[in-house]
């Protein structure tokens, strides 16, 4: 036998809980929203007031300013989108090389940790105990000061050999781009495949004779081959766009 329950009915008296909490929350949307044109309806006002234009227009101007750093040529007289779009790309490149350059690092700190040298294991413990409860806020903090009061002015810049250091960074030599930098890219591609074949062998020869065979050195070093024979096929050039000191900065 089954009891058939009758469906509850909407209790809006004040007494009602869900009644409350829905008055609440309509009287919070409205207050929000009241603040926001408040806000929006004074800042336009003002902006009217003292002949000030709002809109994005202003991205097709000229900048006016330079940026000393880019991955495509930018002057001051390119609009402000262009900057834009510089500061969005050394971004990105700022950030792909800080993860992997901390993939490197932790990496090599977690299987140093493990290496069997006393040495190299008390080091890389004794990095990550200090630093694992540095708040990030302070390291930063300190590689600014580093950065901003130990380290000379570009016009005083420490020389050590082809290396430039400096508050304005570390400036070094960098290949010029050719076709013997584009061979050796085209030479990445062959090197990962027959690093992927070495691999494979190696794992079925450690399954047949129990012998382990190197997994990363042997690899890698193909892939090193590889990229070198391109090299090599692209006439092997070796021209590098060296930094000059100057009286205010240096160029690259």
């Amino acid at each position: 036998m089954t009891f058939n329950t009758p469906p509850k009915k909407n209790n809006w008296s004040w007494r009602s809980q869900a009644f409350r909490g829905l008055i609440y929350q309509v009287i919070a949307i409205i207050a929000i929203a009241g603040v926001v044109w408040f806000l929006a309806h004074n800042t336009l006002t003002n902006m009217r007031v003292r002949g000030i234009q709002s809109g994005f227009d202003f991205l097709s101007q000229s900048a006016g300013f330079n940026i000393g750093e880019s991955l495509y040529p930018f002057d001051s007289a390119q609009p402000y989108w262009q900057a834009f779009l510089v500061g969005v790309t050394n971004t990105l490149r700022v950030a792909v090389l800080g993860i992997i350059l901390a993939t490197v690092l932790g990496t090599l700190l977690g299987v140093g940790r493990f290496s069997r040298n006393a040495l190299v294991r008390g080091l890389c413990m004794s990095y990550v105990e200090a630093f694992r409860n540095i708040p990030v806020l302070l390291q930063l903090l300190l590689w600014y000061v580093i950065l901003t009061e130990v380290l000379p002015a570009s016009s005083e810049a420490w020389v050590l050999g082809p290396l430039f250091l400096s508050k304005g960074g570390l400036n070094f030599p960098i290949p010029v781009w050719g076709t013997g930098q584009l061979w050796a890219a085209y030479g990445l591609l062959p090197g990962v495949l027959l690093g992927w074949v070495y691999r494979r062998w190696a794992v079925k020869q450690f399954e047949a004779t129990g012998k382990p065979k190197s997994m990363v050195l042997a690899p890698l070093t193909i892939l090193l081959l590889a990229s070198l024979a391109g090299w090599a096929l692209g006439g092997a050039p070796t021209e590098f766009n060296r930094p000059v000191k100057g009286d205010f900065a240096i160029e690259n």
